[in-house]
């Protein structure tokens, strides 16, 4: 047979590698397992072993790896070959939210289209991609038709982790065994962007995504400005010439009633973006929208990435430079006020609202309002608020020292790469300043496993306090700063005392008996007329005189049994004179 003919042959009958991801092939019915998922990468691994490494870094509480896969070209798949690469490291991770997945099946159709098809070949050599398809395993694989708002596909994993953890409340308490292993993976990677994959609820209306970055003064400016560059502009109009239709993420004024108003609001460290921010590292929050088909949420995904890479290797060294600057501006941060929470100010402005037509009718089911929509598009001009103020501020100390025994505290920083000192000897500070703690409210139920503090008042106080052998000397002189800011200032929103981490210094252990207490005093105010006088001017307060506790708690705080310890805050925020002769007694920094 001429050989021609031979291999025009063997070409009809030998078909070319399908390199469909599951749900191509089947047609977005459906979205592929763990393992399913772990295969299509380890078939692209062995297809192309120089630009892609597939790498465990934690497990999960039922015995799942947690995994990501690196790709880059000419090296660049370990952290340190991609850091002496000098190209930006860009973590992309999906499944934080398992029910939603279109995230992961646009990662599996990237990594596809660089390693199979050759896309993007020029973009491939300026940057190295951390992907993370699936965050959440066990959520992932807790598959059901979990998600009744959702269109698609037919069965999805479950929003939270086996233990019932949302990881995107937990990037600052750093709580679930998932996220320690997502922070050890940061800390080794040092990413230059993250982006967080979502689908939303909420609202009918014409964008196919929306997106969400920290504007806030909190982010170095920089940052905001490169930030604001890519995502209101560059990749929008890039994006044009695919119709998709984008948004800044948006919160309503009055549920499912966009046309009351909308807002652009602020997230804290607990959320993905506010972690990044915290990090000093631009972070990207995409959320697709839940009434889309799951093949159309897939492809804007695909398409909004390939965007952001092709932006990103325009100008890799921007992108790195900026970051480096955020970190010296942070390590600055000693003395310097810091917000810890802003809110939405007042100001209106008019957004021009891409929504679906609707009416708000009574509900014979339900007896509210019910928001009933007729398919139609309608553009509506809408009150618009965005301006972010900063609502909790503190001066930042110098360093903190934390007792020894506060060991949730000093878990945290540890796990964020924190660079701490521990003291060998104990030592007592003279006037050290602290907080007391006042009108402490619990809130009514847990969340995230915890029960929360839900507001607190803050008495600044000069006290002196113990520390014992090996607690631990905080400086801030280190990139970490916002970070160790939000997990020690008790006023913010995340912080470990107001997440119920400080239970123990919120109780009291020991007690007076009343019977006791009448009789003392009644000793205390015939030696001491001042008191008597104190005692009788606080009488005057209704609140007081109405508590019998109160009375004689009023005595028993001035006898040497009361516990001093109760409502005190065991962490002193340090000056820079007493920084320096701590260090003196230190046995040298740590890094974790």
């Amino acid at each position: 047979m001429h050989a021609l003919v031979l291999s025009a042959l063997l070409t009809l009958t030998v078909p070319a590698e399908d390199w469909r991801t599951p749900a191509e092939a089947s047609k977005f019915t459906r979205t592929p397992s763990y393992q399913e998922t772990r295969d299509y990468f380890e078939k692209l691994k062995a297809a192309h072993p120089t630009s892609i490494a597939i790498n465990d870094f934690g497990v999960s509480p039922e015995g799942r790896a947690l995994f990501n896969v690196v790709i880059a070209s000419e090296g660049g798949l370990t952290p340190a070959a991609a850091k002496a690469s000098g190209k930006p490291v860009l973590l992309i991770q999906a499944c934080i939210h398992p029910g939603e997945n279109e995230g992961k099946d646009a990662l599996m159709a990237l990594a596809r289209d660089w390693l199979v098809d050759g896309t993007q070949a020029k973009a491939r050599e300026k940057v190295v991609l951390l992907l993370v398809p699936i965050f959440s395993v066990d959520g992932h694989e807790n598959t059901g038709p979990h998600r009744i708002n959702q269109n698609g596909p037919e069965e999805t994993g479950w929003r939270s982790t086996a233990q019932n953890h949302n990881l995107n409340r937990d990037f600052l308490k750093v709580e679930s065994p998932e996220m320690r292993a997502w922070q050890a993976q940061w800390q080794a990677w040092d990413p230059d962007l993250l982006v967080d994959m979502h689908n939303t609820n909420g609202a009918d209306y014409q964008y196919h995504l929306t997106y969400a970055y920290e504007r806030h003064d909190s982010a170095h400016a920089a940052s905001r400005d490169w930030q604001a560059n890519a995502f209101d502009v560059a990749i929008p109009t890039a994006l044009k010439k695919n119709n998709w239709l984008l948004a800044p993420y948006f919160g309503q004024i009055v549920f499912d009633d966009p046309r009351k108003g909308i807002t652009f609001g602020a997230s804290t460290p607990r959320f993905s973006t506010g972690f990044g921010t915290a990090a000093n590292r631009p972070a990207l929050l995409l959320e697709t929208h839940m009434l889309k088909d799951f093949k159309t949420r897939t492809k804007v995904n695909e398409d909004y990435i390939a965007a952001l890479i092709e932006h990103v290797a325009k100008n890799p060294e921007g992108l790195t430079s900026i970051n480096r600057d955020a970190d010296a501006a942070s390590a600055a941060l000693a003395g310097k006020s810091f917000a810890l929470q802003f809110k939405i100010g007042e100001k209106t402005e008019t957004f021009d609202f891409l929504g679906i037509g609707y009416e708000r009718v009574p509900s014979e089911v339900s007896g509210a309002l019910w928001t009933r929509y007729n398919g139609k598009p309608e553009r509506i001009s809408v009150a618009l608020k965005q301006t972010l103020e900063p609502e909790v501020t503190v001066t930042l100390p110098h360093g903190y020292l934390i007792p020894a025994s506060w060991t949730a505290a000093i878990d945290a920083l540890q796990v964020h790469g924190v660079r701490f000192i521990r003291l060998p000897p104990s030592i007592t500070l003279s006037g050290a300043h602290t907080y007391r703690f006042r009108d402490v409210k619990y809130a009514a139920q847990p969340f995230e496993g915890r029960v929360r503090i839900e507001s607190l008042n803050l008495e600044s106080v000069r006290e002196n306090l113990s520390f014992p052998a090996n607690s631990v000397l905080v400086p801030l002189d280190q990139p970490r700063n916002p970070i160790i800011a939000h997990l020690l200032e008790p006023q913010g929103p995340d912080s470990l005392v107001r997440m119920g981490y400080g239970d123990g210094f919120m109780t009291r252990t020991e007690y007076a008996e009343p019977r006791v207490m009448e009789v003392k005093a009644r000793e205390m105010m015939a030696a001491d007329p001042a008191l008597r006088a104190a005692f009788e001017a606080e009488l005057q307060k209704p609140e007081f005189a109405s508590s019998a506790q109160a009375r004689l708690d009023f005595f028993y705080r001035r006898l040497p049994h009361y516990d001093e310890r109760f409502l005190r805050y065991p962490i002193a925020r340090l000056d820079a004179e007493q920084i320096n002769k701590l260090r003196h007694k230190s046995s040298g920094d740590r890094a974790p």
